[in-house]
């Protein structure tokens, strides 16, 4: 008899779950399995944010499983263990998961469940879920095989039944959800503001796609680059792929039909949704191209992905460190964003690249120093885009376009009125938006001065940088990165347009 164990990690959803469907169809039982891993959870890059977004989505799956005659085993410890203990009383013959980009821990993880899989003489089934593609050759190859999994293959209809194992409903095997106190001395993260989390769930997936679609979205182009706005406007669905309460697929599929919808209306909110809806099609193609870095070139997650930028000289200074992670650098936007993601886990991307840059660029911190704060206050912790991005915003690619973003013009370009500022940091409340666009010249009141000269700093960074790009290693070095990990996405004609200044 063929018994199999579905091991959730993430892909906490029913519908378009590949991994689940293949279980079912070969085999006569199903046993859904989820373990909280202390050991991940001790890692740097994790937080009690993330373990919150399991516990949403694990007691959504949870009651849907159960709606349908089903449970889930939900365990804690070494999955080895968990695995070695549930075979002494079901003898399983399959475990199906989805492969995972995660972090080096997960990576070493998944191999020695392979290598006691092997030892137990029980098949591994490991199931692609969205576009990034594992021992890939070229990048050459990667466009019809990303057409085929994303765009001409429908998304997989919620299972009717999950063939649960009837002589498994026992308390022992189907225990309760954990509390987050089990993991985390919850007094020791005052600054969460726990009902600002984003709900991840599959149901909360649901609504924030429909809301995005029918009302939400149409804000999106223009919306986004705000933070102000962005809370609205962005499909808020990067913490529900990255927790797989959604796929990548189903998202794909649900833009294309509201494109087909308003395909020929002509009125003015029509025009505004195409813009929006390409925008949205665009970021989700870069989805899967930087999580394919990561998949490709593991060792990014420690060393730079081009080689001739490592040994760049940085100060990593703690004090500026820590001022950097609490929001008290006297930069107003860059405090306000770093409190705000520390408190709700969410920052529009613009605000995010802008804070990597700041850090990188004035303070001369790391991008491997700033990577672990940074993962944990995102609730949408993707390793592989979060470490490409880092790396980007860094401006040690090699092959992008290098962008310092002043912290002051983004202030006059985003946040004029000092609204997103002002609900952030308190302590600016009583002064005008005037007063706090001039932080580098005047006094305001007990919130601190700049902690550095940004502009003399970022020139030296700059320098470092630019001196690489143009000498013949970071020529060459560049050279490959483009060839290994550059898009092969043709970008589109554009009228020429002038460089703006940064400054």
């Amino acid at each position: 008899m063929k018994r199999a164990v579905w091991w959730i990690k993430r892909d906490f959803r029913l519908a378009d779950n590949k991994a689940l469907v293949r279980a079912l169809e070969e085999n006569e039982a199903v046993l859904p399995v989820f373990v909280f891993e202390p050991a991940l959870i001790r890692q740097p890059d994790y937080s009690p944010m993330h373990v919150w977004a399991w516990r949403q989505a694990l007691e959504d799956l949870k009651a849907r499983t159960q709606a349908l005659e089903g449970d889930i085993m939900v365990a804690t410890g070494d999955v080895l263990d968990v695995f070695t203990k549930l075979k002494s009383v079901w003898d399983f013959t399959d475990i199906y998961a989805h492969e995972e980009t995660g972090n080096d821990w997960t990576f070493q993880r998944d191999k020695s469940v392979i290598e006691w899989c092997q030892q137990q003489q029980v098949l591994w089934h490991e199931i692609p879920q969205n576009g990034v593609i594992r021992r890939l050759k070229s990048r050459e190859d990667r466009q019809p095989i990303i057409k085929d999994r994303l765009f001409n293959t429908p998304p997989l209809a919620a299972p009717k039944t999950l063939k649960f194992p009837t002589s498994l409903r026992t308390a022992a095997l189907t225990k309760e959800i954990p509390p987050l106190s089990q993991f985390f001395d919850l007094a020791a993260y005052p600054q969460i503001q726990w009902n600002q989390l984003q709900k991840v769930s599959e149901t909360a997936a649901q609504k924030d796609l429909a809301s995005w679609l029918t009302e939400r979205g149409i804000g999106y182009a223009g919306g986004i680059s705000s933070p102000n706005t962005a809370f609205t406007h962005g499909s808020r669905l990067s913490v529900h792929l990255a927790w797989g309460t959604v796929s990548l697929r189903q998202v794909f599929a649900s833009v294309n039909e509201k494109r087909l919808q308003i395909k020929d209306d002509k009125s003015d909110d029509a025009k505004q949704w195409r813009r929006s809806l390409r925008g949205m099609t665009a970021r989700l193609h870069w989805h899967d191209h930087f999580m394919q870095r990561l998949e490709s070139a593991p060792l990014m997650e420690f060393q730079a992905l081009n080689p001739a930028y490592m040994d760049i000289s940085y100060e990593d200074d703690p004090t500026l460190l820590r001022a950097w992670c609490e929001g008290r650098t006297g930069f107003p936007m860059i405090d306000a964003c770093m409190r705000c993601l520390a408190a709700t886990g969410f920052m529009n991307f613009r605000m995010r690249a802008m804070v990597v840059s700041f850090a990188c660029f004035g303070l001369h911190l790391s991008w491997k120093t700033i990577h672990p704060h940074l993962a944990q206050v995102f609730l949408d912790y993707e390793p592989g885009i979060h470490l490409s991005q880092l790396q980007m915003q860094a401006g040690i690619v090699g092959i992008n376009t290098v962008r310092v973003y002043s912290p002051t013009k983004q202030i006059t370009d985003q946040d004029p009125q000092c609204e997103f500022i002002k609900y952030w940091i308190p302590e600016l409340r009583d002064f005008t938006s005037t007063e706090i666009m001039s932080y580098e010249k005047i006094p305001l009141g007990d919130y601190p001065r700049p902690i550095v000269d940004f502009k003399l700093r970022s020139k030296r960074m700059k320098d470092q940088i630019f001196a690489i790009r143009k000498s013949l290693k970071g020529k060459e070095e560049s050279a490959k990165v483009l060839k290994n990990h550059g898009s092969r996405k043709r970008p589109r004609k554009k009228a020429p347009t002038k460089q703006r200044a940064l400054f």
